[in-house]
């Protein structure tokens, strides 16, 4: 009578202990995954955001200023007046990385915008305006995130970016309509206040063309 005999995994391990220890690997792998990203996320949640705390009034201040300087070298109109198509606007500024799917603003931040709007602005002339505007920009260390003034009967666009100061965009709109805007960096409220707009009680600059 024959009998049957089994063969067992090298090191002496049976082969459902074998199967059990790969499946616990195989496992085991994302949970520590999931963990890592646990542990990221919180101590990112736990570091306050490296924004500069700067008081509503000197980022106005500040924004109006290259506002201001831009308006100058576009050369596109003549004084423009404090209003609906001169104005300051606000929000709020979301975290980075892992912290961003929260979906939480900073506690006490504010990011500050001007912007300023003209009509009947020949095309050909925001071309230029924009030529000119663009070499200036990126002589002061702008890097130009987008740039577009090509012949034909399409809008004009000027995007810069700026590590410290945020970003500005230019663009015309076939009609005539040029829109300007300077988009200040995110900021922390030294009076700690959360609010979702710091633009009441800051007033525009009057923009002039020199």
């Amino acid at each position: 009578m024959s009998e049957e005999k089994t063969i067992a995994p090298a090191g002496g391990a049976s082969w459902p202990a074998a199967i059990g220890c790969a499946l616990a690997a195989v496992v085991g792998v994302p949970v520590l995954v999931l963990l890592g990203v646990l542990v990221t996320f919180t101590v990112q949640r736990s570091v306050p955001e490296d924004y500069p705390t700067v008081a509503p009034q000197a980022m106005a201040d500040r924004v109006g200023a290259r506002s201001q300087e831009a308006y100058a070298v576009l050369g596109l109109g003549g004084e423009l007046p404090p209003g609906a198509a001169n104005s300051f606007s606000s929000g709020v500024c979301y975290p980075d990385g892992l912290e961003s799917a929260a979906d939480e603003p900073a506690p006490g931040s504010y990011a500050l915008s001007h912007s300023w709007e003209l009509d009947g602005v020949p095309r050909e002339e925001a071309v230029a305006g924009v030529e000119r505007l663009r070499e200036r920009l990126a002589g002061d260390g702008w890097r130009i995130a987008a740039h577009d003034g090509a012949p034909g009967e399409e809008g004009v666009e000027l995007r810069a970016e700026h590590d410290d100061e945020g970003r500005q965009v230019y663009t015309w709109h076939p009609g005539g309509t040029f829109r300007g805007g300077v988009h200040g960096a995110c900021a922390f409220d030294p009076a700690g206040e959360d609010r979702t707009d710091v633009s009441p009680g800051l007033y525009p600059p009057v923009l002039r063309p020199s």
